[in-house]
């Protein structure tokens, strides 16, 4: 091993250069990043929107009220952003894709839910370009698995001039311009909406059911008409369990428990997506969701379909979170005889969003959206300032 005999040939910078580096260091501003809306910073979206990377032309506009942007940004500027994949049931792996993007911003003065105007009427007057037109490259990411939470990032947009913050709402603009225009097969974004702007909680899905011996997965899907309400009755379908026919009963088994993602690992719970292969090797793969607070029974139609309701009190605090999971008695699988359906996590009575986001297509080179403005939808962004 060779040791220098020299001390300053050049290996490490002379001690007032190295001071003068860390001083600069300390001075330049550190980098925060934020998910917005933050419910979906550990939760997926129960949406997908297909701009700006699905649709090859057109423009998308977001209005996001104050409210929902992370405390402290007013006075700040957006550096970049991020765009993520959804991990609703059936997605594949996304290949790499490119865009030609530009990226306009601004604060608006108006709440996001008053928009909804030509595409030129709904800019405000401080618009900024801050990237592009140049072009943006998706990266490649794999299909949702059984223990995905949130979705891999697709793309990451850093913005050539600062976008300032001031008070009101945030305005953002993603024009992309390969024209004509084309519809990729995939390559949505992940989203949240909440439909006509109205808050009845939030409903999101983890993990893709394939914790099974049969050749379809077993999935867990919410059914009631609107969200997880203070009062309502909540309501599942299983599908994909051991038919019942003839003297064969497909026997289904439910749970239910508080605030899973926060929880530590005890009795009846391996964790907020805890791996079943501790309790048997052969369950490898499969995927605790939701601790046993509560459980219920019952059996499969023809079909192997299980539907159950579960009342959500008028005395259940506002914003709490309630994961569900099932799973049906599977014979044929060695050791535990269980095969497990995906899991559900409810956020109660209100999830924060509401009408406080909006978001209008302009497909093509239309300047005229032929839809009426999404309040209550915009896509899962990671903004940097």
């Amino acid at each position: 091993m060779r040791k220098d005999r020299n001390p300053s040939s050049g290996r490490r910078p002379a001690p007032s250069l190295f001071a003068a580096a860390c001083l600069l260091a300390a001075q330049l501003p550190a980098q925060t990043s934020a998910v917005v809306p933050s419910l979906c910073a550990n939760l997926p979206g129960n949406a997908a929107v297909a701009m700006p990377l699905r649709w090859s032309h057109g423009t998308l506009q977001v209005f996001v009220d104050a409210a929902l942007l992370p405390a402290g940004l007013a006075g700040q500027s957006l550096t970049g952003l991020w765009l993520r994949r959804p991990t609703l049931f059936g997605d594949v792996a996304y290949a790499p894709i490119t865009r030609t993007l530009t990226v306009r911003g601004g604060m608006a003065t108006g709440l996001a839910a008053s928009y909804g105007g030509p595409l030129s009427m709904n800019r405000p007057t401080n618009l900024l370009t801050v990237f592009g037109p140049a072009a943006v490259t998706s990266a490649a990411v794999a299909a949702p698995g059984a223990a995905t939470i949130v979705g891999a990032d697709l793309a990451h947009i850093v913005f050539s001039a600062p976008l300032p913050v001031g008070v009101g709402t945030l305005f953002l603009e993603f024009e992309v311009g390969n024209a004509p225009l084309q519809v990729s097969g995939e390559h949505w974004v992940d989203a949240v909406w909440q439909t006509g702007g109205a808050d009845q909680g939030y409903v999101a899905s983890v993990g893709d059911g394939s914790c099974t011996t049969r050749s379809e997965p077993t999935l867990l899907r919410w059914t009631a008409a609107g969200g997880p309400a203070v009062p309502s009755t909540a309501a599942f379908e299983l599908t994909g369990a051991l038919p019942t026919a003839g003297a064969t009963t497909g026997l289904v088994l439910m749970w239910a428990g508080l605030d899973a993602q926060a929880r530590a690992p005890g009795a009846g719970f391996l964790g907020f997506g805890g791996d079943l292969a501790v309790v048997d090797p052969g369950l490898a793969g499969c995927r605790q969701w939701a601790p046993l607070d509560a459980t219920w029974s019952g059996t499969t139609d023809s079909f192997g379909k299980f539907a159950s309701t579960l009342p959500i009190p008028g005395t259940a605090a506002l914003g709490l979170k309630l994961a569900v999971q099932g799973g049906w008695v599977d014979s044929t699988r060695p050791g535990l005889p269980l095969s497990l359906a995906n899991g559900l996590v409810l956020v109660v009575g209100a999830a924060g969003v509401g009408n406080r986001c909006n978001s209008i297509y302009f497909p093509a080179g239309a300047t005229t959206s032929p839809w009426p403005p999404f309040v209550g939808q915009m896509p899962v962004l990671r903004l940097e300032y």
